[in-house]
């Protein structure tokens, strides 16, 4: 007998279809909006708080409105999700949100061995047959997936037995800024990793800030166990019930790294009073997270720099300065990157920017505000689409490998052109600004 119930699957793909068709683009809405049914914009509202109404601009027809068209794309991607069939579902906030795939079959790197998350193979085991042998009984094979290894089938552990707990167990917290300049993979990696790919681990002060469903939104540096400092402009339609920060994620789209991340809800949202919404001056925001983060290996704070002076800036000319992010590549393209990024960019000064700047489609009257720097103008290398509030850092002069927070990615004329260099928010400048705020949080900050 066939049932005549329908699959919950199929239902959900059918609910999406339907209110799909109620989605229609209207003279009435803005370009970033699409006109539906109030009570699709209501259920598919995202902001955490229901009482205070969706994000609806104005009316766009008898019991239409003008509608978010990214909180649509979340609601619908939402849906779909729940359609996919799982074997259990990720617990917790603490952890990637998500629903849990069946785990595919570890790839065979030869006999007995297979390629697994590198946490999950014992570094090698002594042999004592009358002289002590290291027999490392990893394979020489490249696994086909980063911060895998190709490990003897009987040299594979469970979680709790990884060689990694015991490192990050006892870890001894150094000071803010210190990068891993190897990462934190302790084996020659044979993978092949493009030039603009941070290691797992390398810059242990990069966070990623994602919707209360796990979109991401935008990068983040921690400054202190519990705070994080971003871009204003990325948390204009977010609330502290829409944010998540998480510390220490290297691949967004894998939980295989050698240390897990550590994620926090938002326990307030400082954002400075002087933000302009469309011009973007003073475009900083700290994040206060709901509880500590513990320092490990891969999770540390950056340091603040001191404020601007000639001296300063003096300095940063002769800098090394680095910007991570997972921003795309292409200034046309929509896709994130999944693995952190890691540019080396040129400090451009403030009357040199300002005049490249002005060869631009701003103009040449624009003027350079003081809450802004620069960086970058060379071809082929730049932060772009995605890549919001994610640090701009230069080395502290007379220390190798530590380093001091010196902009946040702001914005930008084009991607990647010679001559034409990113906006960054200027740390320095807004530097009394963070210490009036942190001061009053009653927290301290360790500078170097």
């Amino acid at each position: 007998m066939i049932s005549r119930l329908i699959p919950a699957c199929l239902l959900v793909a059918l609910l999406i279809q339907c209110a799909l068709t109620q989605d229609t683009v209207s003279s009435m809405c803005n370009s970033d909006e699409l006109c539906t049914t109030a009570k699709r914009c209501e259920e598919s509202d995202d902001s955490g708080q229901k009482g205070i109404g969706p994000r609806i601009a104005h009316f766009c027809g008898t019991g239409m409105v003008c509608c978010d068209r990214a909180q649509l794309e979340s609601w619908d991607e939402f849906l779909a999700n729940l359609a996919t069939p799982v074997t259990s579902a990720t617990p917790g906030i603490r952890n990637k949100a998500g629903r849990v795939l069946e785990p595919k079959p570890n790839e065979s790197c030869g006999v007995n061995m297979e390629c697994v998350p590198r946490r999950l193979c014992r570094d090698n085991v002594i042999i004592d047959s009358g002289v002590s042998l290291i027999n490392p009984r990893i394979g020489t094979s490249v696994c086909s997936r980063s911060l895998y290894r190709c490990c003897a089938v009987d040299q594979q552990v469970d979680e709790n037995h990884s060689p990694y707990v015991a490192k990050q167990r006892d870890f001894k917290y150094k000071s803010c800024g210190w990068s891993n300049p190897q990462g934190l993979i302790p084996d020659n990696d044979k993978y092949n990793y493009t030039s603009d790919v941070a290691i797992f681990g390398q810059y242990p002060w990069m966070v990623g800030i994602f919707t209360g469903r796990q979109k991401f939104l935008c990068g983040g540096t921690l400054i202190h166990p519990q705070l994080v400092i971003t871009s204003a402009h990325n948390l204009v339609n977010e609330t502290v019930d829409t944010l998540v920060a998480r510390m220490g994620d290297w691949d967004l789209n894998s939980i295989n790294e050698p240390y897990l991340h550590e994620a926090r809800r938002i326990k307030e949202i400082i954002m400075h009073p002087e933000f302009h919404e469309q011009k973007l001056y003073n475009d900083i925001a700290l994040l206060l997270l709901d509880e500590p983060v513990a320092m490990a290996p891969h999770i540390q704070p950056l340091c603040l720099p001191p404020t601007e002076s000639p001296e300063l800036i003096d300095q940063l000319e002769e800098s090394t300065c680095i910007a991570t992010g997972w921003g795309s590549k292409d200034i046309d393209s929509e896709q994130l990157e999944h693995i952190m990024k890691r540019i080396e960019l040129p400090f451009v000064e403030h009357d040199e920017c300002q005049a490249m700047l002005r060869n631009t489609v701003v103009g040449t009257r624009f003027r350079l505000r003081p809450s802004f720097l620069c960086a970058g103008g060379v071809a082929g290398k730049d932060t772009c689409k995605g890549d919001g509030g994610s640090p701009l850092f230069c080395t502290i002069p007379g220390q190798q490998n530590r380093f001091q927070l010196v902009g946040m990615v702001s914005w930008g004329v084009q991607c990647a052109v010679e001559d034409i260099p990113a906006v960054y928010t200027n740390v320095p400048y807004l530097r009394r600004w963070i210490d009036e705020k942190i001061k009053g949080l009653g927290l301290t900050l360790q500078d170097p």
